[in-house]
């Protein structure tokens, strides 16, 4: 199966990093719990508009430091063994040294990234992800969430704080472990499927 993988708070820790940076500029000392929303605006008393432009400023610190979410790349190193083919896809700007953090990140903490499957700045994912016959997706944020659903792309939610209220019933993971079993039960059911036909 073609799957896509989101990086940012699908198996990058993501947020941990961004509240560790903004605590260290802002000299703040918000908790990561304290965090209920997708931006961290809310939580430091920013206006959306200041919050993208301190995003902007801050991002490639936040996106150097974050360390992956618990087993994500042996599950996707595992899932690629099966035969799966993996694609990342991040909303990320394709700026080049953006694009050098992410591949080198993805290069050091062994994820199954071949030079050839980073696709940045896709901010309509569903369009990438149809590109490429993406048929499963792992996401995190509502906003890419409802764009994914609505242009029929297969979504599984990857659990966090603040996609848990996430109207539509899609399947949810809480763990990569998870992961690597929904897939396994999605190509089963899939070949199933084929074969009955």
């Amino acid at each position: 199966m073609r799957l896509g993988i989101d990086i940012d708070g699908t198996i990058k820790q993501t947020q941990r990093a961004a509240v560790e940076v903004y605590n260290q500029f802002l000299k703040r000392s918000v908790r990561l719990e304290d965090v209920k929303t997708f931006h961290l605006d809310e939580a430091y008393g920013l206006t959306p508009k200041e919050g993208a432009r301190l995003w902007r400023k801050l991002e490639p610190k936040i996106y150097r430091l974050g360390v992956p979410l618990e087993n994500a790349a042996e599950a996707l190193n595992e899932l690629a063994q099966e035969g799966h083919e993996i694609f990342f896809i991040t909303a990320r700007p394709g700026m080049k040294h953006i694009t050098e953090i992410t591949k080198e990140w993805l290069t050091r903490y062994r994820f199954p990234f071949n030079g050839e499957n980073l696709f940045m700045g896709s901010q309509d994912k569903a369009a990438v992800a149809k590109r490429l016959g993406v048929e499963l997706f792992f996401e995190d944020a509502p906003f890419h969430l409802d764009r994914l659903t609505a242009a029929g792309v297969p979504t599984v939610i990857v659990d966090a704080v603040y996609n848990r209220d996430y109207p539509k019933p899609l399947p949810r993971i809480k763990s990569w472990r998870e992961g690597v079993e929904l897939v396994r039960e999605w190509a089963r059911r899939r070949s199933t499927y084929f074969l009955s036909k």
